[in-house]
């Protein structure tokens, strides 16, 4: 009976700090700005005008295809592609803005409104995935003091929540303090990744595992972790991407 009153003081303790604090701050759209019904949501306009995952590429590199395939010329009998790449959204107005505040303008705070609208998406493949652990891409350290918190770490724990799965952050580190890939070229991205992971095989040999991270541009990111939990022996690696940038 005390633990329960104890609970219950708790919740109104919590929830009326909300209300005040929703009175001062009403609740809006990070995109648009218009009222919502809590925090951290789009309203419903936004939402339905997110854009839709691409309609052709490959499944396992996410290069273009005219269809979709499972294996392409680029990497059929490559072995640093993953057994499977997911992508949630077409990186376009919308969801590239969520994403962009997300990541540089310290709203970390809308990492479970990413993660759900993922998870809406994908929850069906991901749970017939099965992974053993969940892997987000790693900053280096240097990166992440100066920015304070991992993106992709965020999106992985609350997606290993749902899948009742561990996030494991310390079996994948980033060893090399890369250049920011923006306005790389595709060979660039590649030189600039290359060697840049080492992965802990105590941990990785023999799993089943699901990588996360935030935007898919060229892969080159994606193909050095991979080859390097390949290297520590992976028995499966598959990619989550919340976006996936459009080819020109």
């Amino acid at each position: 009976m005390i633990i329960r009153a104890k609970a219950t003081a708790k919740f109104i303790k919590e929830r009326v700090g909300t209300v005040f604090l929703d009175s001062l701050f009403p609740p809006s759209c990070p995109l648009c700005k218009s009222a919502t019904k809590a925090a951290h949501t789009l309203c419903y306009d936004c939402l339905k005008d997110l854009p839709n995952p691409p309609d052709a590429y490959c499944l396992r590199c996410g290069g273009d295809t005219q269809k979709v395939e499972l294996g392409c010329g680029k990497c059929l009998g490559e072995s640093d592609y993953p057994d499977r790449v997911y992508f949630s959204f077409t990186y376009q107005e919308g969801i590239a803005k969520l994403l962009v505040g997300y990541k540089f303008a310290d709203y970390s705070e809308w990492s479970r409104l990413i993660s759900e609208m993922c998870w809406l998406r994908l929850e069906g493949d991901l749970r017939w995935e099965e992974p053993d652990i969940l892997l987000p891409i790693p900053l280096h350290p240097r990166r992440f003091l100066a920015r304070r918190y991992n993106q992709s770490a965020l999106i992985a724990g609350e997606i290993a929540k749902k899948l009742k799965r561990p996030l494991v952050t310390n079996a994948l580190k980033r060893i090399k303090m890369t250049k920011p890939q923006t306005h790389l070229s595709k060979k660039g991205r590649v030189a600039n990744v290359q060697g840049a992971f080492v992965a802990d095989s105590s941990i990785i040999t023999g799993r089943s595992i699901l990588l996360v991270d935030d935007v898919f541009t060229t892969g080159a990111t994606m193909v050095s972790a991979v080859s390097e939990l390949r290297r520590a022996g992976a028995k499966r690696v598959s990619v989550l991407c919340v976006a996936r940038t459009i080819k020109n």
